[in-house]
């Protein structure tokens, strides 16, 4: 099941589940109106001041009835500027069979003596992807301060446009927008959705951040990094199960821009 399939899924269950929160919070109303109706004459008893028992149900039925809410309510939290929250993909991707976490853990401990922070690996393929999706587009512009794969229409707009006048370079503006969309049909065809990806690669940067230390040239570590079987290697294992497709298929394109333009697979 891809990412878009398992938010539709998500939806479904989230909207189920609102339903089911309504039919309860009618539920419980009637219970309560039953049972005040009840326990109306009843009087709190003067030596324990106690509430009558029926009253105490009442109490506890409401304090779990919000517990069961806070556990099962959908939390909307964006860490990036993703229209989807991925955070339910690393708490449901744990190792539980006991062969395969002792199979991960050698696995991990054989990719740590060639690069440190191998989790911090993951956030530097997304990265340099972005980063060569970007220099691909504005070729002409050093920096990409601002620049995300999400705002390119607006900064293609905003490159095309002289800051003082305000009018449009209408033939710079068609040669970014085209070479945009070249790009994206070319990555398509890898499996890359330009609806889904860019808010992807943006969310596992984020998460995981991007390393801390450049290799040094020409070192074992630095040659490593830039071996896409090597890659493919600490993604595997590293990566929490629900992103590894996704996450490959971004080096999957990180590589073909690679072997484009002739250049490393990461560029510092």
């Amino acid at each position: 099941m891809d990412l878009e399939q398992t938010f539709g899924c998500i939806l479904s269950k989230y909207q189920q589940l609102e339903q089911e929160i309504d039919e309860l919070k009618k539920e419980r109303a009637r219970t309560q109106s039953f049972n005040g109706n009840t326990c109306e004459e009843l009087p709190v008893c003067s030596t324990s001041g106690r509430k009558p028992s029926c009253l105490w149900q009442n109490t506890c039925e409401e304090e779990d009835f919000r517990k069961d809410l806070k556990l099962t309510k959908v939390k909307h939290e964006h860490r990036t500027s993703s229209p989807v929250n991925f955070k339910s993909f690393l708490q449901s991707s744990m190792h539980t069979d006991r062969s395969e976490t002792l199979e991960f853990q050698s696995c991990q401990a054989d990719i740590s003596l060639h690069v440190k922070d191998s989790n911090r690996l993951l956030g530097e393929i997304a990265f340099q992807l972005d980063r060569r999706i970007l220099s691909y587009i504005f070729q002409g512009h050093r920096r990409h301060y601002g620049f995300t794969l999400l705002n390119i229409p607006n900064k293609i707009t905003e490159v095309s446009t002289h800051p003082l006048t305000g009018k449009v370079d209408e033939g710079y503006r068609l040669h970014l927008t085209q070479r945009y969309a070249d790009l994206m049909e070319r990555l398509s065809q890898l499996g890359y959705k330009t609806a889904l990806h860019p808010a992807f690669t943006e969310f596992v940067v984020n998460t995981f951040g991007i390393l801390r230390e450049r290799p040094v040239e020409h070192s074992n570590q630095g040659m490593h990094l830039n071996n896409s079987d090597f890659l493919k290697k600490v993604l595997m294992t590293t990566a929490p199960g629900k992103l590894q497709k996704d996450l490959l298929l971004v080096l999957t394109c990180l590589c073909n821009m690679a072997q484009r333009d002739g250049r490393p697979l990461l560029l510092w």
